[in-house]
């Protein structure tokens, strides 16, 4: 797989943030589409987060990092992109509206994935131009440190656009694990979703307090 070298970003929240560091310290340029006023120095703010971190972490030195930019359009992010990522706040219609606007302006071998943590691929791509490059790579925050992506595709997702995916956020340090099904809410948040829900149970049922629910996932499965 030829490297990539330019990804576009369509939000630059919390996890578009993320994402923008860890791909722009992989050493590849990122535009990122927000229209957010504070974009930029929201985005800088994780950057140097990121960049803080990972001289604790790693000891080989890092490439070159690539240069970051906000732009105004969706055009602009997606145009001459080889990968596209969106995480946009999870809303089906804005998402879906950003994905297909993308689309239209990609490059014709892109490809383009959504951050959602549980909205099914094969309603966000139902509107775009060639659905069949279009997943889901759910990502967890802080992106730029957390190894695991799910990779989802939808009813129209190519195999070949879920592996090229995989490929691409594995040579960015991280761990992509294809999920065979589509299923709402994929398989990580599903897991967390459980043990959410009993440990409120426990809790409401007088059994543990808060306190000792930490203590039984920190020290034991969370570990």
């Amino acid at each position: 797989m030829e490297p990539i070298r330019k990804a576009g970003l369509l939000g630059g929240g919390v996890i578009g943030g993320g994402w923008a560091a860890r791909f722009a310290l992989n050493g590849i340029d990122v535009t990122v589409f927000d229209p957010d006023p504070e974009a930029e120095r929201k985005i800088e703010a994780v950057m140097e987060n990121a960049r803080r971190a990972l001289k604790k972490l790693v000891r080989a030195p890092l490439p070159q990092p690539g240069i970051v930019r906000v732009v105004d359009t969706v055009e602009e992010a997606a145009a001459g992109a080889d990968f596209i990522q969106e995480s946009a706040p999870e809303r089906g219609d804005l998402k879906r509206a950003l994905l297909t606007e993308a689309s239209r302006a990609a490059p014709p071998a892109a490809i383009i994935a959504s951050s959602t943590s549980g909205l099914l691929p094969s309603r966000l791509q139902a509107d775009c131009t060639h659905p069949e490059r279009l997943c889901v790579g759910h990502p967890f925050n802080p992106v730029y440190l957390l190894p695991l992506v799910e990779v989802v595709g939808g009813g129209e997702t190519a195999e070949t656009t879920k592996q090229r995916a995989a490929d691409i956020y594995r040579s960015l340090g991280m761990h992509p694990l294809i999920v065979r099904k589509e299923i709402d809410a994929f398989l990580s948040d599903r897991l967390m979703e459980a043990l959410w829900r009993e440990a409120l149970h426990l809790i409401d049922d007088g059994v543990a307090t808060t306190d000792e629910i930490d203590q039984a996932v920190c020290y034991g499965p969370g570990a």
